[in-house]
């Protein structure tokens, strides 16, 4: 239906002045089959009437008129009879056309929207505490137990359903990235452009408008130190104009998002060089590239020459970084020197819901996104080392690990000292792995993150809370904060 009205809007603007009449009589016919006549949708007549093209009695004879044949459409009857123009049929079949259209899709306020969706949270939250009462896990009855698991994908369904509500195309911020790359290129007088790729993949409506700065500051640094100017390219055996990519695709439970440019590449002994100067590091020799290229995202860190209206000032890439976090989201670098640089931003795709592991230590519990794990063990006490200037460690699969004890960083009880009486989860963030060392874990679930207040909202390790299965409340740990916490 949808290709066949197009057909007819393309049709009426190649012939804006006089249609082919035969033509347009086909239109007519395509047009009728197309529409349902279920009342919704106004009748060819009546928006010929309504635009004075004919009156209601003209309309009425025309109809019932027994000379005239049952298998014509109104229209054809009226241009055959001389009471209309082609012209004023084709008009009026464009607004039949775009109410077609219309009916398609209907408009909904974003606060009853959100509404809703935080009301099937809620219902998540009450199905996974029906699901772990004790009387429900006890019971022999096969049909309460039958009835109890369809509630949980229906609701599990229901949950999918309303987020995808929430989720729009990235495209109309892509196109205006697209319209930044071309401003910039006047500016700095290079020659760039800019190919989009995945422009429909689908992101949660709330990250849309928290997304668009990191992008603009990393399109910029892109055309502005990234990208040569034309006559360094062609020295280099490039082609004169320059290329950026913007790639959006959706990948397990993330979206990610690329901005790839054919430039300079990032100069790993710059960056070190700087970094050094600047009293960050005090050797770059045991540091691998990953390591370097993380070096941009210190406050004040540029390597720049000179300053422009575009960039250089050595702000922005750790306000990047601290959006990015944000959203729950990640940045990787790679890079080759002459070749060019890979920005790669991971989000994840709603903001509302996450896959856990929740684990107790002591008497409080904590859940750890299952997107950061890498491996659950019991340690051997050989696998345990203490070693100088690097602190505890475990030998996990030939590799040694640094311990985190929650306990400590958290300030509570544990039930066990030694990690190898204990359960360690292996959780990987910013490229490295750490071992979480907990007392217990109670299992998966899906649970609806829950803001922690103003009060609270700045503690270091925690992303956010939620209310669990059993009713209780538990944290949500924050793998990349938790590292830093535990290297202070």
């Amino acid at each position: 239906m949808i290709e066949s009205l197009k057909e007819v809007l393309e049709g009426t603007r190649s012939h804006p002045l006089r249609p082919d009449t035969a033509e347009l009589q086909s239109r007519i016919q395509n047009i009728d089959r197309s529409v349902d006549d279920d009342g919704e949708i106004k009748k060819l007549g009546a928006i010929l009437i309504q635009d004075g093209a004919i009156s209601e009695d003209l309309l009425e004879e025309t109809l019932h008129d027994p000379a005239k044949s049952t298998t014509k459409r109104i229209g054809e009857k009226l241009i055959e009879d001389g009471k209309v123009t082609p012209k004023q049929v084709s008009k009026a079949l464009r607004k039949q056309v775009q109410q077609t259209t219309a009916t398609n899709t209907i408009r909904v306020d974003v606060k009853k929207l959100d509404d809703l969706i935080d009301m099937i949270g809620e219902l998540v939250i009450t199905q996974a505490m029906i699901k772990q009462n004790q009387t429900i896990l006890k019971s022999s009855d096969r049909k309460l137990v039958s009835d109890i698991s369809q509630l949980a994908s229906i609701t599990s369904e229901l949950q999918r359903t309303s987020t995808s509500l929430r989720m729009i195309p990235i495209k109309q911020t892509f196109q205006r990235m697209a319209r930044l790359v071309r401003d910039l290129t006047k500016n700095v007088g290079k020659n760039v452009t800019i190919n989009l790729s995945g422009e429909e993949t689908e992101i949660d409506r709330n990250m849309v408008e928290e997304i668009y700065n990191p992008l603009v500051h990393m399109i910029r640094n892109s055309v502005d130190h990234g990208i040569e100017t034309p006559d360094e390219r062609i020295k280099s055996g490039k082609p004169e104009k320059g290329l950026i990519g913007l790639r959006a695709y959706h990948k397990g439970g993330n979206i990610v998002i690329e901005i790839t440019d054919d430039g300079r590449g990032l100069k790993r002994d710059k960056l070190a060089k700087k970094a050094i100067e600047k009293g960050l590091i005090k050797s770059a020799d045991n540091m691998s590239d990953h390591e370097i290229f993380k070096l941009i995202f210190h406050p004040g860190f540029s390597t720049a020459e000179k300053v422009t209206d575009v960039s250089g000032r050595g702000v922005g890439m750790d306000v990047v970084k601290q959006a990015v976090e944000k959203l729950r989201g990640k940045i990787e670098i790679s890079s080759t020197e002459g070749k060019g640089t890979t920005f790669a931003t991971h989000f994840p795709l709603t903001m509302a819901i996450i896959d856990g592991m929740i684990v107790r230590v002591g008497q409080e519990k904590y859940i750890i996104p299952a997107t950061a794990i890498r491996q659950l063990l019991r340690p051997l006490n050989t696998a345990y080392n203490n070693v100088v200037g690097k602190g505890e460690m475990l030998n996990v699969m030939g590799n040694l690990l640094p311990l985190v004890r929650l306990h400590d960083i958290f300030n509570i009880e544990s039930a066990y000292k030694n990690p190898w009486e204990a359960l360690v989860v292996v959780v990987e963030a910013e490229n490295r792995s750490k071992c979480l060392m907990v007392d217990e874990v109670l299992g998966k679930e899906e649970v609806v993150i829950k803001g922690l207040g103003d009060g609270l909202k700045d503690i270091k390790g925690v992303s956010g809370g939620a209310i669990l299965g059993d009713g209780n409340a538990g944290l949500i740990l924050d793998p990349e904060s938790l590292f830093v916490l535990s290297e202070n």
